[in-house]
C-alpha cells in the first residue's frame, strides 16, 4: 500500500512525539508505530482494538462502529502508521487507550546496511539458548536478508536445536548458513603444577612457599592486592613467615570489608605495592610456590610485577586446588572445604597469613597422599591428574562452526557427549575430546569469557598466550560495550578490553591465525533490549536494566566499533569485513535435514506386507477379492511400498500382534485408520471402505448404494448365498487423508498401548532394533504466552516501571518461545537404520538433562526429523487396561460384541437404558465415564444433537477435538437448521468427500481439505470452486472459520473404543464400575462415597462453585458423579476387609463394590499387596501380627481401624500356657 495513504479522517502533517513521552489523557496527540494485536468484535456494535509501538512504549488503540469496521479491512499486523487522536482511560480494559481521529500509513525509519561490502556476523544466539537469548530464527533471516548479508552463523548456548529452523529459512531467503555453537570446554589437561619440569625435588626435601592474598576483586588486570601472607616450609618445619597490608591506590568497596575485615584505617598506613613486591618476590626465592587456586594468586602477583616493573615473573608453581581435585571427589574444593574434608578444624578465612598458614597444613596432607599413591618428588605430581574430577573444572565458552557434513557430525557427536557423559550444571566438552573430533570444525576464543581472555586477565605472558592460541583456528575480539554484565564480567574497564583484543591481534598476525570481530548477539535490535532484560529480571539477575549491546551489528556499525579499539583503517577493515568473509568462505554447503525417510531395513518387508494384506484381505473378503476392494488395496500397496513405508506397517503390525498375544488390545490414533491395508494386516480396527456388508461364513461381501457414512448403522441382512447374519463395516474415510494425494506422505502411525504394557512395547522395539538405534521422540518446551506474561510482570516489579498493557504484550511477544528446557514425546520412538549413526541426524540427550535417568532422547524436537526418521508412537493410555480388565471380568470378548446394540447407542442421547432419572443425577446423558464422551463438555454436544447411530457418534468426536468448529460454527448451523449433525463438516474427510460427491476433481478437493484442516480458510479462487459445487454458503462460511479438522480415522478409532466401554456400562454395570473405580478412582474418597446421595450432591456443588479448581478437583468431581450413577442404578460400596479386599482393584460381592486397601489414605501399593501375600499363607492371629508380618505403618494400621478392617481382631498375641 502506499505510504502516506490515509486509512481514517484527515492527513496528518504534524510532528509526532515519542510514545514514552505520553503521559495521561491528552487531547491532541500524534504518535506513529508498527501495528500488533489486532482484535475485533462483530457483537451489536463493531468493535476494533489494537496496539501500536515505537519501541519506546506501546499504546492501545480502539474504535467502535463504521470507522472500525472499515478500518479492520484495511489494516494488518505490523503495519506502520501514524496516529493523531485523544488519550483516554477505558473503564472496562482498565487503561489508559488511544481514541484515533486520523490515521494515515507511514514508513518508520529502518536500520540498513549501506556498505559495499557485507560483514559476516559468526556468533549468534537464537532463541534456543535457554532463557538467555531473543533472536526469532525468521525475524533474523528477514534482516539479513534486507541488509544484503550473505551468510550468517548460529552458535548457541551448548545446544543445536535452531539448525533445522534456521536451514530452512536461510535456504528460502538465498542466505548461506553456518552451523555452530557455542560451547562449553573444560581444559582436562589442566596441571597441577607449573615451570616445575626442572624441579626434581622429593617432596621431603623441596622448600616450598605456601602463600595467599586479598585483593580488591578478582580481576588482577583492574584490581589491587591489600595484604599478603605467607609461609616457607620443608618438610613438616617452618623455615619463615611472611604478613604484610598493601595500600591501594582506590578505597576498599563495602563489600570487600564485609569479605574480608579489613578496613580502610588497616590499610591506612601500609606500604605501597611498588615497595612490596620486591621484599616479597625476594622472599620467594628458590622456593616453589603453592597457593589454593593458584592460577589467582600467582597471576595477580605476576600482573602486579608486569605493571609496576615490566617484564615477567615466573616462578615453580603447585596448585592446591588442582591437587584435591585429582586425590578425592567433592561437590565442592574451596578451601573452607578442603579443610574439613581433611579435619584441620577452624581458620579465619579470607585473611591472607590464616589461609595461608592452613593451605600449608593441607599440603603437608596432600603430600602425604600423593606418596601413599606413589609419587615421590614434585615433578611426578601430574601423573595424579589421570584421577581428576572433570566435573570440579570451571568451563571455558568456546565457537565451534562446523565447515562441511563431516563437521556437523562431530558437532553432533560432541553435543551428545556434552549432554550425556560430561553433563554438570551445563554440557561440558572435554578439551582433549575436541581435539579428537576436531575434524570438519573451526574453533574460535569466544568471549571475554573464553580460554584465551581469562589467560590474559590472569596475567598469562605473551609466549602463554601464544601457546593457548595455537589450539584456535580463529580469534574473537568483540566490542567494548559486549561485556555481559548479567555474568559479573563488569569490573573491567573499556581501555583494558581494548589493549587485550590489540594484544589478541598481535598473537593472531604472529601465529597467522585470523582475528574476527563478532557480536556475541543475543537480539536482533538496540530496542530489543527489554526483551533480554525481561527474561534476566524473571530470573532474578542484579543488573538485568543494564543491558550490553547485545544486538546484530550493520557492517558500517560494527566498523565503528572496531575502531575504538584499533587505530589503523586496515586493521578495522581486516577483522570485521575480510576475515569474517573469510572465514564464511571455508565453509561447505551443509544440508542437515534432507526431508527424505531413512526407513529402518527388515529384509523381505515390502513382500511380507503385500503378502500379508492380500492373504487377510481374501481370508475375509474371499478370493478373488471384490473389485472395490482389490482396486483399493493395490492402491494403497503402491503407494506403501513405493515410497518405502513397507516397513513402519510392519513395526506397527509386530508391535500390535505381541500386544494382542500377551493379552492386551491395542486402540489406533491418528489417520492410520484410513488405510486398509492397516487394518487388514491388524494395526488398526478401523476399515475405511463404504459401507458394506461382509459374510463371516462365505465371504459374500455387498457395497449397497448408501447415504450412511458407517457400515455399522446399515440395517440386518443375511447373506444371499448362505443365510448367515452378515456384519457390517466400513466408515467411507479416502485414503490420502493418510499418506496424501500422492501417497508420499510419511505416514504417522500412533498406538495406544495399555498403560501397564507401554514399557513393554518400548522393550519390543529396542530389540528389534537395537537399543542404540531407538530413541525417544524429544520435545522442547518454551516460554509459552502466560508465562511470558508473568516474566514481564516481574520485569515491571522489579524495574519500579508501570507497564502499559499494551507494553506488556509487546515484551511478552518478544520473549514467547525462549527455550526453558527439553522433554520427551509421551510414546514416541524415533528408529534409526542399523547401517547409519544417530548423528546423521541429530545428536542425542537426557530428556531435561537428567543424567540420573537412562532414557535418550533426540536433541532436535522430534518434529524437524519426522520426515528422516521412522517415528512410531507407542503410547499408554487407560482405554486399552480399561478393555482388558471388562474381559477379565466378564469372559466377554470385547472385538465381539455387535456394534449397533440399540440399548448402547441410547445412553448417548438419553438415561434410559440405564434406569436413572435426569432430577437424580443431574444430567440427561448416560455417557458418565465413557471415554471421550463423558466430559461436561461433550455431554452439552450430545444433549444439544441427541445422535442416534454410530456414524453420528464419528461426527461428535470430530467436532469435539476440532477447533473452531463446533462452537460458533457447527452448533449455531444445526441450531439454525441449516444444516443437520450428518451434513455439517465434522471431520476433515468430510471436506474432500463431499466436494467429490458434487462432482470436483479429487485432487482439487484433497488441496482444499488441507488448507481448512490447517486453519488456512479458502482463498478467493477456493471459494469460487466450492461454490461452483453447488456447496451452500454455511459450507463456505465454516469452512473459512475452522482452525484445526480432526481426522475421521482417529474419531472413528475414538468411538469404537467408548462404544464397546459403554456396552459393558448397559449390560455389565458393575464389571464396569469396578474397572472404573479401580482404573480411574484415584480421588476416591471413603467418606464421601460411601455416605448418601445428598452428602454427595453437596460435595458436587462445592466443588463446582470454585471456577479456578484445579485437575485434581475436576477429576474428583466426575468421580463422584459417576458414584452418583451407580448408586441410583441399585448398587452400592462394601467397606475395606481385612479378608475380601484387593490391593487395587474393587472386587464385585453380589450387586457392591468391594473397596480396595489403596483406597485407604496413605495406603502404598507395597503395603497393599504385603496384606494380601500374608493373608494367603495364613490368618492373621492379631494387629501386632499384622503388624510384623506386612509394610504397614502406624497411620496404614489406624486407617483400617477407623473403617472396620480391624474388627474382631485382637490387639496383641495371646499367650498359650498348654
Amino acid at each position: 500500500d502506499e505510504v502516506d495513504a490515509v486509512l481514517m479522517g484527515r492527513e496528518i502533517r504534524a510532528v509526532s512525539r515519542k510514545m514514552k513521552e505520553v503521559l495521561g489523557n491528552e487531547s491532541d496527540l500524534v504518535v506513529r508505530g508498527k501495528v500488533f494485536g489486532l482484535e475485533s468484535r462483530n457483537g451489536k456494535i463493531f468493535i476494533l482494538t489494537f496496539n501500536v509501538t515505537d519501541h519506546t512504549d506501546s499504546l492501545t488503540v480502539k474504535l467502535i462502529g463504521e470507522n472500525a469496521r472499515s478500518l479492520s479491512e484495511k489494516l494488518r499486523e505490523g503495519d506502520e502508521i501514524t496516529i493523531r487522536g485523544k488519550m483516554e482511560t477505558d473503564s472496562w480494559m482498565k487503561d489508559e487507550i488511544l481514541i484515533p481521529r486520523d490515521i494515515q500509513r507511514t514508513a518508520l525509519p529502518k536500520r540498513v546496511d549501506e556498505s559495499l561490502e557485507k560483514r559476516v556476523e559468526l556468533h549468534l544466539h537464537t532463541k534456543m539458548s535457554a532463557l538467555d537469548s531473543v533472536v526469532d530464527v525468521r525475524e533474523l533471516v528477514n534482516t539479513l536478508k534486507d541488509w544484503g548479508h550473505e551468510a550468517a552463523a548460529i552458535t548457541d548456548h551448548g545446544v543445536v536445536q535452531s539448525i533445522p529452523e534456521f536451514y530452512f529459512a536461510a535456504k528460502k531467503k538465498g542466505i548461506k548458513p553456518i552451523f555452530g555453537m557455542e560451547g562449553y570446554m573444560i581444559n582436562d589437561s589442566q596441571q597441577i603444577s607449573m615451570n616445575l619440569d626442572e624441579e626434581d625435588s622429593s617432596l621431603d626435601d623441596a622448600l616450598f612457599l605456601v602463600f595467599d592474598l586479598e585483593t580488591t576483586g578478582l580481576n588482577p588486570k583492574e584490581d589491587e592486592i591489600i595484604e599478603i601472607g605467607a609461609i616457607k616450609m620443608k618438610g613438616s618445619e617452618v623455615l619463615g613467615t611472611y604478613s604484610t597490608f598493601v595500600k591501594p591506590e582506590k578505597e576498599l568497596s563495602a563489600m570487600i570489608t564485609s569479605l574480608t575485615g579489613i578496613t580502610e584505617d588497616m590499610l591506612s598506613e601500609a606500604r605501597p605495592i611498588k615497595e612490596v613486591l620486591p621484599e616479597f618476590t625476594k622472599f620467594t626465592e628458590g622456593c616453589i610456590l603453592v597457593a589454593h587456586n593458584a592460577s589467582f594468586d600467582y597471576g595477580f602477583v605476576r600482573n602486579s610485577v608486569k605493571k609496576h616493573f615490566g617484564g615477567d615473573w615466573e616462578m615453580p608453581c603447585i596448585d592446591t586446588l588442582a591437587l584435591a581435585k585429582s586425590l578425592f571427589r567433592s561437590k565442592s574444593y574451596s578451601l573452607d572445604n578442603v579443610v574439613k574434608r581433611l579435619k584441620l578444624g577452624h581458620f579465619d578465612h579470607h585473611r591472607a597469613f590464616e589461609d595461608a598458614k592452613v593451605t600449608a597444613e593441607v599440603l603437608k596432607k596432600f603430600v602425604q597422599l600423593a606418596k601413599k599413591r606413589g609419587v615421590q618428588n614434585v615433578n611426578e605430581l601430574e601423573k595424579l591428574r589421570k584421577n581428576q574430577n572433570l566435573d570440579s573444572l570451571k568451563p571455558f565458552h568456546i565457537s565451534i562452526l562446523a565447515k562441511n557434513k563431516k563437521g556437523l557430525e562431530n558437532l553432533y557427536r560432541l553435543v551428545t557427549a556434552s549432554h550425556t557423559k560430561y553433563f554438570y550444571m551445563k554440557p561440558r566438552i572435554p578439551k582433549s575430546l575436541l581435539a579428537d573430533m576436531r575434524e570438519g570444525l573451526l574453533i574460535g576464543s569466544a568471549c571475554v569469557s573464553g580460554e584465551l581472555s581469562k589467560a590474559y586477565i590472569g596475567g598469562a605472558s605473551t609466549d602463554e598466550l601464544e601457546e593457548i592460541a595455537k589450539f584456535y583456528d580463529y580469534i574473537e575480539v568483540m566490542p567494548l560495550d559486549n561485556i555481559d554484565t548479567s555474568e559479573g564480567e563488569t569490573n573491567m574497564s573499556r581501555e583494558t578490553l581494548a589493549k587485550m583484543y590489540r594484544e589478541f591481534y598481535k598473537v593472531g598476525k604472529r601465529l597467522n591465525i585470523p582475528v574476527v570481530m563478532t557480536g556475541d548477539v543475543h537480539f536482533l535490535n538496540p530496542h530489543d533490549d527489554i526483551f533480554r532484560a525481561a527474561i534476566n529480571a524473571a530470573q532474578d539477575y542484579d543488573n538485568f536494566q543494564n543491558q550490553p549491546s547485545l544486538y546484530l551489528h550493520t557492517t558500517e556499525e560494527m566498523l565503528d566499533k572496531a575502531s575504538e579499539i584499533f587505530e589503523d583503517e586496515i586493521i578495522v577493515r581486516e577483522v570485521v569485513i575480510d576475515n569474517s568473509r573469510y572465514i564464511a568462505s571455508l565453509i561447505e554447503e551443509v544440508t542437515p535435514v534432507e526431508g527424505k525417510l531413512h526407513p529402518p531395513v527388515i529384509e523381505g518387508a515390502d513382500e511380507e506386507v503385500r503378502k500379508m494384506a492380500i492373504e487377510n484381505a481374501e481370508s475375509l473378503y474371499g478370493s478373488p477379492l471384490p473389485e472395490i476392494v482389490e482396486r483399493r488395496l493395490n492402491r494403497e500397496l503402491e503407494a506403501i511400498i513405493g515410497h518405502g513405508y513397507a516397513v513402519l506397517y510392519l513395526i506397527a503390525q509386530k508391535m500390535v500382534k505381541k500386544s494382542n498375544e500377551d493379552g492386551y488390545v491395542v486402540g489406533s490414533r491418528g489417520s492410520v485408520g484410513s488405510s486398509l491395508v492397516a487394518n487388514v494386516i491388524g494395526i488398526t480396527e478401523v476399515n475405511p471402505l463404504h459401507p458394506h456388508y461382509l459374510c463371516p461364513e462365505c465371504g459374500k461381501s455387498i457395497f449397497p448404494e448408501t447415504d450412511l457414512e458407517c457400515g455399522y448403522d446399515l440395517p440386518d441382512m443375511n447373506c444371499p448365498i448362505c443365510g448367515k447374519k452378515m456384519s457390517k463395516n466400513g466408515q467411507s474415510i479416502p485414503f490420502e487423508t493418510f499418506l496424501g494425494f500422492e501417497g508420499d506422505k510419511v505416514p504417522d502411525i500412533d498406538l495406544n498401548f495399555s498403560g501397564e504394557y507401554q514399557e513393554r512395547a518400548h522393550s519390543f522395539i529396542e530389540e528389534l532394533f537395537g537399543r542404540d538405534h531407538v530413541f525417544r521422540a524429544g520435545t522442547i518446551s518454551t516460554l509459552a504466552e502466560r508465562t511470558a506474561f508473568g516474566f514481564v510482570r516481574a520485569y515491571s516489579e522489579k524495574s519500579g516501571r508501570n507497564l502499559r498493557r499494551a507494553e506488556q504484550e509487546r515484551i511478552a511477544r518478544g520473549i514467547v518461545g525462549v527455550r526453558r528446557t527439553t522433554g520427551q514425546h509421551p510414546g514416541g520412538l524415533m528408529i534409526v537404520p542399523k547401517d547409519m549413526d544417530v548423528h546423521s541426524f541429530t545428536p542425542v540427550q537426557h530428556p531435561a538433562n537428567d543424567t540420573k535417568g537412562s532414557t535418550l532422547t533426540t536433541h532436535f524436537a522430534y518434529e524437524v526429523i519426522h520426515d528422516d526418521l521412522v517415528k512410531i508412537d507407542a503410547l499408554g493410555h487407560d482405554d486399552p487396561t480399561f478393555i482388558k480388565m471388562l474381559k477379565d471380568i466378564t469372559g466377554v470378548d470385547p472385538e465381539k460384541i455387535p456394534m449397533d446394540d440399540p440399548e448402547t447407542l441410547s445412553i448417548f442421547s438419553s438415561l434410559k437404558s440405564l434406569g436413572v432419572k435426569y432430577h437424580e443425577l443431574g444430567t440427561d446423558m448416560g455417557t458418565l465415564g465413557i471415554p471421550e464422551f463423558g466430559t461436561t463438555f461433550v455431554r452439552s454436544m450430545l444433549s444439544d444433537t441427541r445422535p442416534s447411530t454410530f456414524g453420528e457418534l464419528v461426527r461428535i468426536s470430530g467436532l469435539s477435538h476440532g477447533t473452531d468448529v463446533w462452537l460458533n460454527n457447527a452448533k449455531d448451523i444445526i441450531t439454525s437448521r441449516q444444516a443437520s449433525l450428518s451434513n455439517v463438516i465434522a471431520c476433515r474427510d468430510d471436506i474432500m468427500n463431499y466436494l467429490i460427491a458434487r462432482g470436483m476433481e479429487p485432487k482439487d478437493a484433497f488441496k482444499i481439505m488441507e488448507k481448512v484442516r490447517k486453519g488456512k480458510g479458502l482463498s478467493e479462487e477456493d471459494e469460487r470452486e466450492v461454490r461452483s459445487c453447488g456447496a451452500p454458503e454455511w459450507f463456505v462460511n465454516s469452512c473459512k472459520k475452522i482452525k484445526y479438522l480432526f481426522p475421521r480415522a482417529h474419531a472413528a478409532a475414538y468411538v469404537s473404543m467408548g462404544y464397546r466401554v459403554a456396552y459393558f456400562k448397559v449390560h455389565y454395570p458393575l464389571a464396569f464400575y469396578s474397572t472404573y473405580f479401580s482404573i480411574k478412582g484415584g480421588e476416591f474418597d471413603i467418606d464421601i462415597c460411601t455416605s448418601d446421595t445428598n452428602s454427595i450432591k453437596k460435595e458436587i456443588i462445592r466443588l463446582r462453585a470454585d471456577q479456578d479448581r484445579n485437575v485434581k478437583d475436576r477429576a474428583k468431581e466426575t468421580l463422584l458423579e459417576v458414584v452418583m450413577e451407580m448408586i441410583y442404578r441399585g448398587f452400592n460400596f462394601l467397606n475395606v476387609d481385612l479378608m475380601k479386599s484387593h490391593p487395587t482393584r474393587f472386587l464385585i460381592e453380589g450387586k457392591s463394590l468391594r473397596i480396595p486397601f489403596n483406597r485407604l489414605q496413605n495406603m502404598g501399593y507395597k503395603a497393599a499387596r504385603s496384606i494380601e501375600q500374608e493373608r494367603e499363607k495364613r490368618v492373621f492371629s492379631s494387629v501386632e501380627d499384622l503388624v510384623r508380618r506386612t509394610s504397614l505403618n502406624k497411620t496404614s494400621v489406624e486407617m483400617l481401624r477407623k473403617y472396620g478392617a480391624l474388627k474382631g481382631l485382637a490387639e496383641k498375641e495371646q499367650i498359650r500356657l498348654f
